[in-house]
């Protein structure tokens, strides 16, 4: 839970809360955009056909959500994250300069 509300407050960092906080530079927010709109897509999809997803349906309720959702999976589920949405992954060890799945001790499935 404070994963997800720390999210929400780097993204309302540029005035909007849209699920994409300030980025370094346009080839960052093309990269950003491109891939997080895939995976929203594909969560509301999956949400929509009722199909399970490793991440919680409710950020397919709005980009900010998901951008807060994705943010919980990325630090509490990392290895999930890289199994089923490596560049989603990708993406946020960027952003937030982490890697947190060499944080998982070995045989855990986070």
């Amino acid at each position: 839970m404070i994963y997800h509300e720390f999210a929400h407050k780097l993204d309302m960092l540029d005035g909007a809360v849209d699920g994409t906080p300030p980025l370094r530079d346009r080839a960052e927010y093309r990269d950003w955009v491109s891939i997080c709109t895939r995976e929203y897509q594909r969560l509301r999809d999956d949400t929509e056909k009722g199909r399970s997803s490793f991440l919680n349906p409710y950020g397919a309720t709005n980009e900010a959500e998901f951008f807060a959702v994705a943010t919980e999976q990325f630090f509490d589920q990392p290895k999930l994250m890289i199994q089923h949405a490596p560049d989603l992954y990708r993406v946020l060890k960027e952003y937030y300069r982490q890697d947190p799945v060499k944080r998982v001790a070995p045989g855990v499935k986070g």
